[in-house]
């Protein structure tokens, strides 16, 4: 029972992301500006916290020999979505702009992020989410050390962060469906956030899997748009 209530937890912690912009982040044209260093300070503190619980100094002197494990992953994704929520439930409606967007483009923009979500769980199953979000009884994946499989074909062949891709691709359908800029704000904070923590994390699957992870880059030297980054 347990188990099954960690599953739902986590892929309701995952698909919050898509669900979040989707949704639209809250936006008043009159709410008070200071409400924008608010929402940069909150979302700061939440961006600082995930952070540092992927560094492997935070992981040796929090799990020791467990860093890697499926309770590692477990504590990740259990207070990873926890502050999420939090973050969406306290942030703060900001003033400023909005621009009207034609019925017709929105529909368009709204089944551009569904393609986004279908590119972003391309190939995966509820067996590799199981692994990916640390249910009780999974393999685990997705993970930077040698414990899990260096994952090089699909559209890992075609740039190195495709999740990524999907994710920054569904923010800017988002900003059609929601063209004002609360959206705008949080779409730069998270898709920022992606592409800052992109060097971070290729500098620790080089420490963790060596020259195969440097293979892997020059014969896949995009990270993100082929032809740009």
């Amino acid at each position: 029972m347990t188990g099954l209530a960690y599953r739902v937890f986590s892929y309701f912690g995952l698909i919050s992301i898509f669900g979040s912009l989707l949704y639209g982040f809250r936006y008043n044209p009159h709410a008070p500006w200071r409400n924008y260093l608010f929402n940069i300070a909150l979302y700061g503190v939440w961006a600082a916290v995930h952070l540092a619980m992927t560094r492997q100094w935070f992981k040796r002197r929090v799990y020791g020999e467990r860093a890697g494990s499926l309770v590692e992953r477990q504590v990740f994704i259990a207070v990873t979505v926890v502050t999420w929520l939090a973050v969406l439930w306290c942030h703060r409606p900001v003033p400023g702009g909005s621009i009207a967007v034609p019925g017709l483009l929105r529909f368009a923009a709204h089944v551009g992020f569904l393609f986004c979500v279908f590119a972003f769980f391309e190939g995966a199953t509820f067996g590799a989410l199981d692994g990916l979000l640390g249910v009780p009884g999974s393999a685990m994946s997705h993970s930077h050390g040698g414990e899990t499989p260096l994952l090089t074909e699909g559209r890992y062949a075609a740039v190195r962060h495709p999740q990524y891709q999907a994710a920054l691709l569904a923010g800017i359908c988002s900003l059609i469906i929601h063209p004002n800029t609360a959206q705008l704000l949080w779409c730069l904070m998270i898709g920022g956030t992606f592409v800052a923590f992109i060097p971070v994390e290729e500098g620790q699957l080089i420490a963790a899997r060596g020259d195969a992870y440097v293979a892997y880059r020059q014969r896949t030297p995009w990270r993100l748009f082929p032809g740009v980054w």
